[in-house]
């Protein structure tokens, strides 16, 4: 004979009490249902502001275009740092411009990186568009040098804190 095997009293009744409550239901005995037939209005499309007269339109959800749009650059911003954090920088300026005047021009994306990773700067990004070369380092102590090597002159470099979007190199288009 083969063996049967009963649950345990605690969960049958636990079980028959997910059920019961699932078939019940969660209505309150006595109470109306609502008689509206259709569902209250929601917004179905953006509708930017125009002037200082508010819109109307029930089926627009409201926003204000400007807003939005400065709202939409932000992540090209740099963060601010503190003067002691710009003056520790500044340190790495001198060298790294010299570094970078001392190409062989025209000058890659490999050049620029390997000129950092001599100064012991290894967090490089580069974006060589063809007519020099952009650049954003990371700089241990924080911040960032960025700047552009151009096909002939002199290049610059600047100090700053990383963009909000990450990284020290603003990338175009994003």
């Amino acid at each position: 004979m083969g063996k049967t095997r009963s649950w345990p009293v605690p969960a049958a009744l636990t079980i028959t009490a997910v059920v019961l409550s699932a078939v019940v239901g969660c209505a309150v005995p006595g109470t109306v249902a609502s008689t509206s037939t259709s569902p209250a209005p929601t917004p179905t499309a953006a509708c930017p502001s125009a002037g200082t007269e508010p819109r109307t339109d029930s089926n627009c959800a409201q926003y204000d275009g400007e807003a939005a749009m400065a709202a939409n650059e932000t992540y090209r911003q740099r963060r601010k740092l503190t003067p002691e954090m710009l003056a520790q920088l500044d340190a790495h300026v001198g060298p790294a411009r010299k570094a970078l005047d001392s190409l062989t021009r025209p000058a890659n994306a490999d050049d620029v990186e390997t000129t950092f990773t001599a100064l012991s700067l290894n967090e490089v990004q580069t974006d060589d568009g063809g007519n020099g070369v952009r650049f954003g380092v990371t700089v241990p102590s924080g911040g960032c040098l960025y700047g552009y090597v151009p096909l002939t002159g002199p290049a610059t470099v600047e100090t700053g804190g990383s963009i909000m979007d990450g990284g020290c190199l603003e990338m175009f288009g994003h």
